[in-house]
């Protein structure tokens, strides 16, 4: 089996902050959680845990594993992201007390994306769908929205709209079950549902960049990362990405870490 996900210790990152510290660098699959919970048995219970994390996103699902993983093993989660934690790697970023991000560190929507049958393009996602009802009223002027339907089913077979809707919920269940039970946990549930609206419909696009500064805006608990975490956090995930390559190359199958299909 191709490894698409490394976990590892970083005592460098342990030394500088006082606290048990993995790096999760690749694809948010249903092997992942088995391959950090062996990381995590060899830590132990811990007070604080820093997780190190980069990805372009995987399986909602996964990510929920994950999430009730860590808790499993920490009172006080800190998730540090040095660039990319997508899709997926957003929604368990939200299973934080706190984020800490550098300059470049980017998060995204929650934006569902499935593989689409022929006749569509390769891949869609839920706002997508969205995105046409838009377009039909705004340029269009169709106000009805059997008529929007029926012009969707015509392209989309009604199972793969009931499949884009019962991911889109599972997402948005997900994200309010991390940011209201932990991130956000004692703030009023609108105010973490606002959040987690935005994130799923407010952007125009899957790869929109949610930086620190927006992730802030938005109501997220962000700190800055330090120019010593900064170096510690992006030595690390280039190395974890170059032993990823390598194994790749072994194997002759795909590095972790790429675009995710299913979420």
């Amino acid at each position: 089996m191709t490894t698409v996900t490394m976990v590892r210790r970083l005592p460098e990152l342990e030394s500088l902050r006082g606290n048990a510290a993995l790096v999760y660098c690749g694809k948010i699959d249903h092997d992942a959680p088995r391959t950090l919970h062996e990381a995590l048995r060899e830590i132990g219970h811990v007070p604080r845990l820093d997780l190190v994390l980069a990805t372009y996103g995987g399986a909602a699902t996964a990510a929920r594993r994950l999430g009730l993983l860590l808790h499993e093993f920490t009172d006080r989660l800190t998730i540090l992201i040095p660039d990319r934690a997508w899709s997926a790697g957003t929604l368990l970023s939200l299973c934080a007390h706190e984020l800490v991000m550098t300059p470049m560190a980017e998060l995204g929507p929650l934006d569902p994306r499935l593989e689409s049958p022929g006749g569509t393009p390769a891949v869609i996602s839920s706002g997508q769908i969205h995105a046409f009802r838009t377009l039909a009223e705004e340029w269009f002027a169709m106000k009805e929205g059997e008529d929007v339907l029926a012009l969707l089913t015509q392209r989309m077979l009604p199972a793969t709209l009931g499949a884009f809707y019962q991911a889109e919920r599972l997402t948005r269940q997900i994200a309010i079950e991390f940011l209201g039970g932990y991130q956000l946990a004692g703030e009023d549930i609108a105010t973490v549902e606002d959040i987690v609206e935005q994130l799923m419909t407010g952007y125009h696009a899957h790869d929109y960049p949610i930086t620190r500064r927006d992730a802030m805006r938005l109501g997220l608990r962000v700190e800055c990362a330090s120019g010593a975490e900064e170096t510690i956090l992006y030595d690390a995930v280039a190395h974890c990405r170059e032993d990823l390559a390598r194994l790749a190359a072994t194997s002759g199958g795909p590095a972790g870490g790429g675009p995710d299909v299913r979420d």
